[in-house]
Order: C-alpha cells, then structure tokens, then sequence
C-alpha cells in the first residue's frame, strides 16, 4: 500500500509593475510580476516525513503568452533519504519573430526506496513482504536511485497551431541494490548506472486556450528521443512518442480533459529508464502523481506502456488573497494503463485508478493538486493463489496532471 499524507501552505503572494524595471513590447503600465512561495509538509510509508518549499516567480508583458518570462525553485527531502530539488526556467517569444521558446530543467533526484517488482505487466506482491515490518522484508521490492538530471528544451512556432520542438538531456546513475530484494535477484539491464544524454525531436499541434489551465482545445505530441552508448554505460536505445489531450467546456465552470500517451522504447533500455516518458515535458513513472494515480510509483515496466487519464475540472469558489484571484477545483478523475512488450500482461491487463481532487488556480498560471486514488493490488498468498487488494494514493503536488 502506497499511503501520502501532505500539507502546503499559500504563504505569500505579491505583485508589482514597475514599469521602468522591465522593458515592454508596447504598454508600460501593463508590465507586471508575480511570485508565490508556499512550504510543502508531507509523509508517506516509503520515504517517511519531507519538508520542503516551492517559489515561482513570473513577469507578463504585451505580446507574450502566457508569460515573458518564469522561474520555479523547488527543495524537498524526506527523513527516509528521498530529495527532489529544482530549479525550472521558461522563456516564450523568443527571437525577432517572438517565435522561439526555451525552457530548461535541472534537478537534482534521490530515492533510497525507490521501487523495482520485477519485468512485465502481470508482476504480483509476495504476501510475507506486504505483511512485513522487518527490514529484509519492507526492502524486497526497494533499492537506491540516485539520478542528477538537466534538460534544455528549444520549442519553435511553424505557423497556426503547429510547433516543433528539440531537446537536449543528460543524466548520471548511481544503483544500489537491498540484500534479498527482487532488483538484487532479477539484475536487469541498467545495473551499472552511469552517464547518458538523451536528444529528442518532436512536433505539436496545440489550440489549447488558455495554455495552462485550458477551457477547450487540444494538444497533440508526436516524438523521438534515444540515447547512445557511451563508455562505461549499457544504454543504447530509441523509442517512439505520442500523446493526445482534449479538453472541452461541458457548462461554465465545468471542463472535461482527456489524455492518452503512449511509448514504445527499442534497444538496450536500462530498467530505470523504462520508468521515464518522451515528449515536451520530462516525466517520470508508471504510477503516481503524474501518470496513474493509486498504483505505486514505478510499479509496472515494460517496452512499451500507455496511459489514459479523465477529469472533470468543477470551478466551486472564488476569492481574492491580497488583490490575487485563487479559483478551487473539485475535480473527480479515473486512469488506465498497461504495459507489455517482453513479459506476459496477466488475465486483467488494464490496472485502473479512480479518485477525486481539490485544485486550487492561482492567477490562472500557478496549479496546486491535492489527489485523492484508489487503486488495485494483487497479493500472492503463500498457497499460491492471488488476492485482489486496494491500494491508496494521496498526492500534494504543483501543475494539472496534463
């Protein structure tokens, strides 16, 4: 069972328009910032307490959209030895035409309880682990990860809706393996970690409007990304990408959106990077937050794996927090994936999670989710038979799922 619990506080919100700070495109008076900076509490049975805090800072000029200019900055750690700290810039209408776009992401990931069950779509949890509270057994489905991550995004308008994209990423390893645990036994492709860059290429058609929290349009991906071999690493693999969101206004205040993302990876893919998505933004998991909520993060790996994901976004409350707009969400959702390729997919394929969610919208460019999941598990008894179990998920992060 994967239970969260997490707090985070709207701390500070403030806005200014010096307009002789910031060079405007055409209207002074129109140039603006804001930044919001909120500390983040949260616990959870695999990496234990985390403190942390999160700061956004973002300028709006005339003739940029939907900002000139934003930074995110992120510090998180838990008492269990998982970090995840961030730094994110992103930079519209670039170049003379304002058509270029650059973002870069650069973290720096640890999980010493990072989750690995084994190859394929049908994997089951050993009872005598589920069950346990000594050490050789809470770690049979654990090792350590430790992955220092960058990547520079260069996105380009081609005329209408269509854009292309190209990035550029790179990412050092470091694997360690728990006495007993089933990566230490199965060791498969990836164990010596290392270095590897990954370029990928790809192109979008996008009518989504607005861009962050949309009302209605689409956003359709298509994409390649691979990473050579290099000395010293076992990567060498490429893989395929697509993605289709679809996002409608059922009545005011009322927003259906749909996502379906799919991959197929080819080569020499190490274990770890079974759990990474192409596209436009990097994203990681096969379970969790940000890919199928009530399944445990990383649960299922395969070549190939997809992901549907529904919500229906509920505007129920608006207020004003010093002269800044804060819209709530109540969004009901439900998610379906698989994986398959190389392993058998099991008699029920499709793993589901379904849950509810309260999104606060600040600004209409600052997304908080809170995600509540249930979601399904299956138990091996030491007979042998299986045990359909319920699993749980609860989720404090930042930005709508999709």
């Amino acid at each position: 069972m994967s239970f969260v619990l997490g707090f985070s506080l709207l701390a500070l919100h403030a806005y200014a328009a010096p307009a002789e700070a910031l060079p405007a495109i055409s209207e002074p008076a129109a140039t603006r910032f804001t930044w919001v900076a909120i500390p983040n509490f949260g616990y959870d049975v695999d990496d234990g307490f985390g403190a942390g805090a999160r700061a956004e800072l973002d300028w709006y000029k005339p003739g940029y959209d939907p900002y000139q200019l934003a930074f995110v900055a992120q510090a998180f750690a838990t008492t269990n030895g998982y970090h995840h700290h961030r730094i994110r810039f992103d930079a519209p209408g670039l170049g003379t035409q304002h058509k270029l776009r650059l973002s870069g992401h650069f973290a720096y990931r640890q999980w010493l309880n990072d989750g690995y069950w084994g190859m394929g779509n049908a994997t089951t949890l050993e009872r005598a682990a589920v069950d346990s509270t000594e050490a050789p057994g809470t770690q049979r489905y654990r090792y350590t990860l430790v992955q220092p991550f960058g990547r520079l995004t260069l996105r380009g308008e081609i005329g209408g809706p269509w854009a292309w994209f190209g990035f550029l990423a790179g990412r050092w390893s470091h694997i360690e393996t728990y006495a007993g645990s089933v990566l230490e036994a199965e060791q498969p492709l990836g164990m010596e970690g290392g270095f590897g860059v990954q370029p990928g290429l790809g192109l979008l058609y996008d009518t989504r409007e607005p861009e962050l929290t949309p009302d209605g349009g689409v956003l359709v991906e298509l994409a390649v990304r691979g990473m050579p071999k290099l000395p010293g690493a076992e990567a060498n693999w490429i893989s395929a990408f697509a993605s289709v969101r679809a996002f409608w206004t059922l009545a005011p205040g009322a927003v259906l959106g749909t996502r379906i993302t799919g991959e197929a990876m080819f080569g020499d893919v190490p274990f770890y990077d079974l759990n990474t998505w192409g596209g436009l933004i990097p994203t990681m998991g096969f379970g969790g937050s940000d890919t199928l909520r009530g399944v445990n993060f990383g649960r299922w790996r395969d070549v190939n794996k997809a992901v549907w994901n529904n919500e229906l976004r509920l505007d129920v409350f608006r207020h004003q927090v010093l002269k800044r707009e804060i819209r709530w969400q109540l969004v009901p959702f439900f998610d379906l994936g698989m994986v398959w390729g190389t392993e058998p997919i099991g008699d029920f394929p499709v793993h589901p999670g379904v849950g509810l969610g309260i999104h606060p919208i600040v600004e209409g460019t600052f997304v908080g989710r809170f995600d509540f999941a249930l979601g399904t598990e299956t138990v091996r008894e030491p007979d042998g038979t299986e045990t359909a179990e319920t699993n749980y998920g609860v989720y404090v992060v930042f930005e709508h799922m999709f």
